[in-house]
């Protein structure tokens, strides 16, 4: 299961752009039961996004559309 992760892999990981911008760290994510598809993440907040527009759920996470990730050593990658 080389090309495959568990959630609990995934859980604590620090979340960023790729561009290299740290949005924080991975709490959760929300996957499309019909599809399969990764559909949201749920991140806990750093200091560098604070400030900016972002959806937030009711726990104070932001909320991060991507139907997608990638796992670079120890750090998520999104679009």
């Amino acid at each position: 299961m080389g090309d495959r992760m568990f959630l609990r892999e995934l859980i604590g990981l620090e979340v960023e752009t790729i561009s290299g911008r740290r949005v924080g760290t991975l709490e959760d994510l929300v996957v499309d039961t019909d599809g399969g598809a990764i559909r949201y993440l749920l991140v806990s907040a750093s200091g560098s996004v604070l400030g900016s527009a972002h959806r937030v759920d009711e726990r104070g996470r932001i909320v991060v559309e991507t139907d997608r990730i990638r796992v670079e050593g120890s750090k998520i990658v999104i679009n």
